[in-house]
């Protein structure tokens, strides 16, 4: 319910009170189930924050999946219609909008990308290439930017750009920052 009420209200209209309201439940719930009744939406962000790490998490472990098909995987759970939808994106704007006035919020909203990108660096890190024209941490960065572009782009607009062409793009992506089918780079001969 609460990242219904930040979907529609945004963070200032999400209140316990309004919660509880919409729920149909009494505020004394709420204290029952909560820390901190005032930290409601810091609780649920990183609820939020744990799901979506555990779930990217799950694609890239699936034992006897290679490399490619893992990160292809991934891929799509996040387009899933689970985490991409307009009510996800209303959500994730009110969490993202007390990022920037919240230092709780901010060093959650870090350890959530830092750990994407964790995730990311280990997947592509197990791929048979290595990027080309530049470092790992580079291509990481890259592959990060253009799935958090495509994803927000599909949630405020999915007809501008479908789900299957979103995922379609980061997988070609990946390719092209590391090729799938390319010889490794032989190592010229110095002489040694």
């Amino acid at each position: 319910m609460t990242l219904e009420c930040l979907a529609r209200l945004g963070p200032r209209g999400t209140t316990g009170r309004e919660i509880c309201r919409q729920a149909g439940v009494s505020h004394g719930l709420l204290r029952h189930y909560f820390t901190n009744p005032q930290n409601l939406l810091l609780e649920t962000y990183e609820e939020l924050c744990n799901q979506v790490i555990t779930g990217l998490a799950a694609e890239l472990t699936v034992p006897d999946r290679d490399a490619w098909a893992s990160l292809d995987a991934f891929f799509d759970k996040l387009f899933s219609d689970e985490w991409a939808n307009t009510q996800s994106l209303g959500a994730w704007l009110a969490f993202w909008s007390l990022v920037r006035s919240d230092p709780e919020f901010a060093a959650r909203n870090d350890a959530l990308n830092n750990e994407v990108r964790r995730l990311l660096a280990d997947a592509m890190s197990r791929l048979p290439r290595r990027p080309q024209g530049s470092s790992m941490d580079d291509a990481v960065a890259i592959m990060a930017a253009t799935m958090d572009g495509l994803w927000f782009e599909y949630c405020l607009s999915p007809n501008r750009l479908s789900r299957e062409r979103g995922m379609e793009l980061c997988k070609r992506t990946l390719r092209m920052l590391i090729p799938e089918g390319a010889r490794e780079p032989t190592q010229p001969d110095t002489g040694d």
